[in-house]
């Protein structure tokens, strides 16, 4: 069971990191292609993002229900409401691309901080967990927390018709986000790394192998 937990986990991850580069391609490319493609893909990224936080949700409950862990709960809860804050911004993003500028600002600073209170609690869950790869982990959310913050004062400013500190903002938000993602991915692969060691040297000993010291 653990195994496919962990693949759960992991596989969140990697929809996480793939998300994040979207949402910051996107962010970078408007006005490199056009703002209507752009916001397309933060929109589409997004989504991805509250995909693979769903995922790791799912993981981190049947964690729980295993383990009966409290930080795994917190996670949990965190992952959730990260998903929240993403579909929120998925949303807004849509109201946007329709033209409510004002209203699609105003969603995505609030899609924002619930994203960020959500990263937060993964931060502070992780830590609790108390491992060198939990602390890599938690470092990553803490990134994602802190990038989806400046997301969200970006979305601030745009509405205080401060154009391109706004979107200055929200570039440099959205790629926090990415680098955060890249060590959640680094830490869940070490980590499924570790479990797959500890179970083959459980398997060797269970058979009488006993290696050279």
């Amino acid at each position: 069971m653990n195994d496919s937990v962990e693949d759960l986990l992991l596989i969140g991850g990697y929809f996480l990191l793939f998300g994040t580069l979207t949402s910051a391609v996107g962010v970078s490319s408007k006005k490199i292609v056009s703002e209507d493609f752009g916001k397309d893909l933060f929109a589409k990224g997004n989504a991805i993002e509250a995909f693979g936080n769903s995922i790791q949700a799912i993981g981190r409950e049947k964690l729980y229900k295993k383990e009966e862990k409290q930080y795994e709960l917190t996670i949990m809860v965190g992952a959730w409401i990260q998903a929240a804050g993403n579909i929120t911004n998925t949303v807004a993003t849509g109201l946007e691309r329709e033209g409510l500028e004002e209203e699609g600002h105003k969603l995505n600073a609030v899609g924002s901080v619930i994203q960020a209170i959500g990263a937060q609690l993964e931060t502070t869950g992780a830590l609790v967990e108390g491992t060198q790869l939990a602390k890599i982990e938690a470092y990553g959310s803490e990134l994602i927390a802190l990038g989806a913050l400046i997301d969200g004062v970006g979305n601030v400013a745009l509405l205080n018709d401060k154009i391109i500190l706004g979107e200055q903002l929200l570039l440099v938000g959205s790629w926090v986000q990415v680098f955060g993602a890249i060590l959640i991915v680094y830490a869940l692969t070490n980590k499924r790394r570790e479990k797959e060691q500890e179970a083959e040297n459980h398997h060797e000993y269970r058979y009488g192998y006993y290696p050279k010291k």
